[in-house]
């Protein structure tokens, strides 16, 4: 799927032949302080579904989201979504969530969850913007695999949400 919107220069384009490098890019300087490298490129490698906006005018990626079947019947996972803090704030996210909403629909699915961290307003805003809606708070979501639980570590609590479709 490689949809074109208004903004010329923008596509929207659904499990391409992207590199590694392609969404590293993106998702990189976003999450990799927190995964790693390795752990990142393992997500990237475990999903079904990559959905990436590439810009024409500067001929790279800026925003990327990893989605996979949830294991729940007929429900997508968005696994990580991000865009480059540089195209933040354009309505780049809007519209990569508004494609991977119409593609779940065509799909049959009936919704699509994600988990973002409590005190990530851009993020919660953006995904409330598009339809979703905070169904449960998860204490310690985000916390390091193998991190003393007596550490005390900020942005460790995560919302669920969730959009119907």
């Amino acid at each position: 799927m490689n949809l074109v919107f208004d903004r010329v220069s923008i596509s929207i384009r659904h499990n391409s032949k992207f590199s590694f490098d392609d969404i590293e890019s993106v998702l990189g300087p976003l999450f990799a302080s927190y995964y790693g490298t390795e752990r990142l490129r393992s997500i990237i490698s475990s999903v079904d579904h990559v959905w990436c906006v590439y810009d024409k005018k500067i001929n790279q990626y800026i925003a990327c989201g990893l989605v996979q079947p949830h294991s729940k019947k007929n429900v997508l996972y968005i696994k990580l979504f991000g865009v480059e803090k540089s195209s933040q704030g354009q309505g780049i996210g809007t519209r990569l969530l508004k494609a991977i909403r119409k593609w779940g629909r065509k799909q049959s699915y009936t919704a699509i969850i994600l988990h973002t961290q409590t005190n990530n307003n851009q993020a919660i805003g953006l995904y409330e913007k598009v339809g979703f809606r905070k169904q449960y708070l998860f204490k310690d979501f985000f916390r390091p695999p193998g991190l003393s639980s007596s550490i005390q570590i900020p942005e460790q609590d995560a919302f669920q949400m969730i959009l119907y479709l």
